[in-house]
């Protein structure tokens, strides 16, 4: 956002001195007269607020448009609700409520007292950036997860750091019943930035909340339906945890991660993937394994997935069918083939075409023996499904 240095003489001081509207009244009133809608503004000769009017403030509600104190000698000076300097001048503007600071020119990257990570609030995003000793190269996967979550929910997928950070972060995906999603990463200190953006409209520094899990400060936020918690732990691992849950229900999940330290899961193979299938991805955790297998045809390209986990895993919603594999129960549950697929276009040609998750079926089942569960999740028929998680077994 363009910042603006030369402020016209009509808001001098207006930077330094002004305050909400509905702090205005009380103070200035005790020693002069108050009026309100009183000036017409105007930016480079184009009238941006008439005399007279009132304007909307960001919570809906009606405020003078301006503001004209007149002191006992008879001086005037005119005022403006800051968030109106700001969309006028192209000045950023925000909030720290902790130590009540009205900031222009936005939330800078701020150093937050009893933690190593940097928090920036500023643009519509969330931002935190490790700022303790460089950050070392690590062999392993980070093993924190939550270990109690509330009813039906269950694991859905991982996913891990991109190869320009490996083993730095690791994220778990839940579900319920095929419905909500509730997502946990943990970020090992790294030279890369972590955060998102919500778009340049949403004001996250004052969306934030103080929160505490574990006995150390943490940040909540609620935004457009969606809730995020962050906090870090006294090794410097940044956890972000975010879904739909309300703040309590947040702060108890986050309350249970700890670092899982168990043995290696046993490796399983498919033996008999359908004929033009290719592994293009694997993922392997001490807590889960999840692989992606694909066939491509020009721009067509046809995807499915398979796992395994000591956790049980998220079931769609709906019915399933009871079926057996190797004489195992599992459960059906039937894609819509008819669901539209997903088209990537570029410079108007169509570049992919992919199945999209609606016309997934799913098979899940878990051995008696091992306690381990698997899902299958392929855009084929029962039968052709089944035969495949037959052929999987321990290498």
């Amino acid at each position: 956002m363009n910042k603006t240095k030369n402020i016209p003489p009509f808001l001098g001081g207006v930077a330094a001195t002004l305050l909400a509207v509905s702090c205005l009244t009380t103070a200035l009133a005790a020693s002069g007269k108050v009026s309100y809608n009183f000036s017409n503004v105007a930016l480079n000769g184009e009238t941006k607020i008439t005399a007279g009017a009132d304007i909307t403030a960001a919570n809906g509600q009606k405020v003078p448009g301006t503001i004209l104190f007149t002191d006992a000698a008879g001086g005037k000076t005119n005022y403006l609700p800051i968030r109106t300097v700001s969309e006028l001048l192209g000045v950023e503007i925000g909030y720290d409520s902790a130590t009540k600071t009205i900031l222009l020119g936005g939330q800078p990257a701020e150093t937050v007292s009893g933690r190593q990570w940097t928090r920036e609030l500023k643009d519509g995003g969330i931002h935190y950036s490790w700022a303790g000793n460089p950050a070392q190269e690590y062999s392993s996967l980070p093993a924190f997860r939550p270990t109690a979550l509330p009813k039906d929910w269950a694991v859905y997928d991982i996913g891990t750091s991109p190869l320009s950070a490996p083993n730095a972060s690791i994220r778990w995906i839940y579900q319920k019943n095929g419905e909500g999603t509730l997502t946990f990463t943990c970020y090992r200190p790294n030279n890369r930035t972590c955060g998102e953006t919500f778009g340049v409209d949403v004001d996250t520094a004052a969306l934030r909340r103080e929160a505490t899990v574990q006995g150390r400060s943490a940040d909540f936020y609620q935004i457009d339906g969606r809730t995020i918690l962050v906090w870090e732990d006294a090794a410097g691992n940044l956890f972000w945890l975010s879904g739909t849950l309300d703040q309590t229900a947040l702060e108890q999940i986050a309350n249970s991660v700890k670092e899982v330290k168990e043995s290696a899961l046993p490796e399983f193979q498919m033996k008999n993937a359908p004929e033009g299938f290719k592994r293009s991805a694997s993922i392997v955790t001490t807590g889960m394994v999840s692989e992606t297998w694909e066939a491509k045809s020009g721009v067509n390209s046809t995807r499915f997935t398979w796992s395994y986990s000591r956790e049980s895993q998220a079931a769609p919603k709906g019915t399933p069918q009871a079926v057996t594999v190797s004489g195992i129960q599992a459960q059906y549950w039937k894609g819509d083939p008819n669901a539209s697929g997903i088209t990537a276009v570029v410079n108007g040609e169509v570049v992919l075409t992919s199945g999209s998750e609606a016309q997934m079926s799913t098979l899940l089942w878990t051995d008696p023996e091992t306690k381990i569960s698997f899902r299958l999740q392929a855009p084929l028929d029962r039968d052709e499904m089944i035969r495949m998680a037959e052929s999987i077994s321990a290498k």
